[in-house]
């Protein structure tokens, strides 16, 4: 069999055609003289296997190699390979080659643009992606690899001519790494250069990969990343890739825009918003981290140098008068090596607080702490000034009448007034007059020293960040270290908001965990099943589903539950939760008939801080044993309940990990109950509770192994007494 291209199609780039029997390439001049080789005849002679296109598969190279046949390889002075045929080992090589990518070449023809990076970024609708891209550290180092790799995938890296034999090939891509020579050679490959061809292969390889430069690099306050000319030419991809991990949808909507964080200054160069900056310092150190560890020589010249924003220290001193726990020092100590900006996720009353002002510490810069409650403001207060040893009036408040902020290392603010600034700021400068609550200079000034004299932000309670009405807390304050701790960070693209704008999950312990090491109460938790009375089911058959809520709600047996419930000797301080007052109400009169007094919290019941802290210390005191909640105490209150009863509730998982955490402060057992009515009378309330279940979290095979022997025994008996009182049919859990 004979190569049958002619000089003259070789010349011309003609196309090459292949024969149907034996696979040989052919011009249109050959196709008709050609005559077929004996099936196992090779290009000399020797018994190999029927070539397959152009190649030859491995196992017939490694026969080939068994035989002791050894193949040249000559590389001559300009590049070009003389090879026998383009054998299996050529397969294998390492090189770094261009994307297969259809649009290409035209990419390479002009300069980057983000905006368009971007406008191809809203066709994103793979909402598992999006979610692990923000919720999984390796997503960047995963879609590197990916990126790497298919650098490799090219069928042009070797510019091919058949004219001749021996084969000719030519390096298509200006850079090759001696790993390729390596890989020819323990293929059983006899390497055989020119006069000049070495020498050239040496320089290429030392020096091509400095010709394609990108740099990272603080510049007036603000990340920014440049490149020059060949780096544009070859590398957009890179750039799409890094656009796609900093890209952040403002809502949980496939059609919402991105948020913006990156702005092209110059064709070569992009600057980072400052929210951002330190999520672009995480994906540059993967790539460079990636590269110094590589086998091979670098793709480019990464000239990386971390974010570092200007120091915002402030002349106090403090003294701990607190030991960390070992889970806590743990999570401090990943929150350090992540740049100090990271999410922290711990269940409650597990000493987030205290990890905060642990981080109030180790950065020693202004700092401001974010919270959603009053309540939260005094708390944060108390344990600053108990654990660091700091005058209470050395602590700033931004909040209701008092807003002393502006000398203080540290001060508390709410999530609510300072987004009202914002939204102020931002009214004004849309010229919007009408929307301005407050004096153009007052927010002006307030917004201004808020966005550049603090260097360490705390959002307590972090998942309110999601709030449309207070996302732009974190997204407009220019505050460069950052530590987010909450309870309950749902996988959900707006949680995903969070995790890009406060830092990455560093740090996750569970209930079981802390029940195990004693630091969270041991958990009992059973979801009772409530039936209906023979006058409900009647409503529900006249009625049908527009009386579902209400019957689900309100049922009678759930009301001989609860107070069967409080009643019993095993439960003292209890929390009993609704969705509607009027229900809570009902619940309260109820109650009260039997001799038990309860007090109602809602929006209305409780008309200012005042009023509802004073409930809250006669709580703390045992003057108050009950409370039935409405929306109110899901979050950010320190208080003795050891007894948790959601007699209605929404689907919302998070707002049920927040009740149930009301009564896992460590001394006692956590009573955890869930009333719903029999799913076999109506299972209304069953798919809404199976929403909200939170058995992942509480984890209630480790915490029975925890708990007294007697307290199941014991509860059993009170369920077994309430089972009995009820009308119709009955089912536990």
């Amino acid at each position: 069999m004979s190569l049958e291209i002619c000089n003259e199609c070789a010349d011309n780039g003609a196309k090459i055609f292949r024969c149907s029997k034996c696979s040989a390439p052919l011009c249109r001049h050959n196709i008709r003289t050609h005559i077929c080789s004996p099936p196992n005849l090779g290009l000399r002679g020797e018994q190999s296997p029927r070539l397959q296109g152009a190649g030859i598969t491995k196992k017939a190279w490694e026969s080939l190699l068994e035989t002791n046949k050894t193949y040249e390889v000559e590389i001559q002075d300009d590049l070009s390979f003389l090879v026998e045929f383009p054998w299996f080992p050529f397969t294998q090589l390492n090189a770094w080659i261009p994307t297969r990518r259809p649009h290409y070449k035209v990419e390479r023809s002009r300069s980057l643009n983000v905006e368009e990076l971007f406008q191809y970024l809203e066709k994103e609708t793979d909402s598992v992606q999006y979610d692990r891209k923000f919720f999984y550290n390796p997503w960047a180092q995963e879609h590197f690899n990916i990126w790497q790799r298919n650098w490799k995938k090219h069928d042009d890296y070797w510019e091919s001519k058949r004219n001749q034999r021996p084969i000719k090939f030519r390096l298509g891509f200006p850079q090759i790494a001696d790993e390729d020579l390596k890989i020819l050679e323990k293929a059983g490959c006899k390497l055989k250069y020119a006069p000049g061809a070495k020498k050239k292969l040496n320089e290429l390889a030392q020096s091509s990969s400095k010709e394609f430069v990108i740099t990272v690099q603080t510049e007036n306050d603000r990340l920014h990343i440049s490149w020059n000319d060949k780096f544009n030419t070859w590398f957009h991809s890179l750039i799409a890739l890094f656009a796609n991990f900093m890209a952040v949808r403002s809502e949980d909507d496939p059609e919402a825009d991105y948020i913006s964080c990156i702005t092209q200054i110059a064709p070569q160069k992009i600057e980072i918003a400052y929210w951002a900056a330190f999520r672009a310092n995480y994906f540059w150190r993967i790539v460079k981290e990636s590269l110094d560890e590589s086998k091979h020589y670098p793709l480019f010249d990464l000239q990386y140098h971390k974010f570092k924003p200007a120091s915002k220290e402030y002349d106090f001193s403090v003294e701990p008068t607190y030991t960390l726990r070992s889970y806590q020092q743990i999570a401090i100590d990943k929150w350090k090596k992540n740049d100090y900006f990271g999410t922290i996720e711990l269940p409650t009353g597990s000493g987030k607080t205290i990890i905060g002002i642990d981080a109030t510490r180790v950065v020693h810069e202004r700092t401001l702490i974010l919270v959603p409650t009053i309540a939260l403001i005094d708390q944060w207060l108390n344990q600053l000034s108990r654990f660091l040893s700091i005058p209470k009036e050395r602590i700033g408040i931004f909040y209701g009448e008092k807003k002393a902020f502006r000398d203080f290392p540290i001060v508390i603010s709410t999530y609510q007034l300072l987004s009202q600034y914002l939204q102020d700021l931002h009214a004004i400068e849309k010229k919007e007059d009408e929307n301005v609550r407050r004096k153009k200079v007052v927010v002006q000034d307030t917004i201004g020293f808020f966005t550049h004299k603090f260097g360490l932000l705390i959002a307590d309670e972090a998942h309110h960040v999601q709030a449309e009405t207070f996302r732009q807390v974190a997204v407009d304050l220019e505050i460069p270290h950052r530590i987010a701790l909450s309870a309950t960070i749902e996988k959900s693209v707006h949680s995903s908001l969070v995790i890009a704008t406060l830092g990455p999950i560093i740090h996750k312990v569970t209930y079981g965990l802390l029940a195990r090491e004693g630091h969270i109460a041991p958990i009992y938790f059973r979801r009772i099943h409530i039936p209906l009375t023979e006058e409900e089911k009647e409503i529900l058959d006249q009625k049908g589903k527009k009386v579902h809520g209400k019957i689900s709600r309100e049922a009678s047996n759930k009301l001989l539950a609860i107070r069967k419930l409080v009643e019993t000797p095993l439960t003292s301080q209890t929390l009993v939760f609704t969705s509607r007052i009027k229900h809570a109400q009902k619940i309260h009169s109820y109650l009260k008939d039997h001799g038990i007094e309860t007090t109602v919290l809602t929006g209305d019941t409780v008309l200012n801080d005042k009023e509802l802290n004073i409930l809250l210390d006669q709580f703390r005191r045992g003057k108050i044993q009950t409370f039935i909640l409405v929306k109110m105490l899901n979050e950010g209150f320190d208080a003795p309940a050891d007894t948790i009863i959601v007699a209605s509730g929404t689907k919302n998982r998070r707002e049920q990990i927040q009740r149930f955490g009301r009564a896992t402060r460590p001394g006692k057992v956590a009573k955890l109950f869930e009333l719903i009515i029999e799913p076999l009378e109506l299972n209304y309330e069953l798919e809404v509770a199976k929403s909200r279940d939170v058995s992942d979290v509480i984890e209630p095979h480790v915490q029975e192994t925890l708990l007294p022997k007697n307290i199941e025994r014991d509860f059993e008996k009170v369920i077994q007494d309430l089972k009995e009182s009820f009308f119709d049919n009955y089912r536990f859990e």
